[in-house]
């Protein structure tokens, strides 16, 4: 059964939606460590100063981020930020193929799946170092 002319596909509003939320969610809290940094150093690292942004102990290992989000450190909220960014498409392309196996169309289900583990073949291939 086709989608009258004009009406969204199955799942589009939900995809976007999610999409949506997730980009302002991981942009809000990028701003927000930036903003907790600028209110630490003064700002010293808008001038060229050299001063690191994100301070020399800046989160970069996922052990370190509830510890780091607990003592309210900027690189922790700016590393919670960019995982909600990065997990954002995966999560829009779950809703899509739960949207479409909801619809009864199972092949686009399918693909979803595919990217799905193509996604995670990518995290694991890029985690290691």
């Amino acid at each position: 059964m086709k989608a009258a002319p004009g009406a969204p596909e199955a799942g589009a509003r939900q995809v976007a939606l999610v999409l949506r939320i997730g980009g302002g969610l991981g942009a809000a809290l990028v701003l927000a460590g930036l903003a907790v940094s600028f209110a630490e150093s003064g700002g010293g690292w808008l001038h060229g100063s050299g001063v690191d942004p994100l301070g020399g102990d800046a989160t970069m290992r996922l052990s370190d981020l509830i510890g780091g989000l607990r003592h309210g450190r900027a690189g922790a909220i700016v590393l919670l930020g960019a995982i909600v960014l990065a997990a954002t498409p995966a999560a829009g392309v779950v809703t899509a193929g739960y949207t479409w196996l909801r619809a009864r169309r199972a092949w686009l289900a399918g693909v979803a799946v595919v990217v799905l583990l193509l996604l995670v073949l990518a995290a694991t291939l890029g985690a290691t170092e």
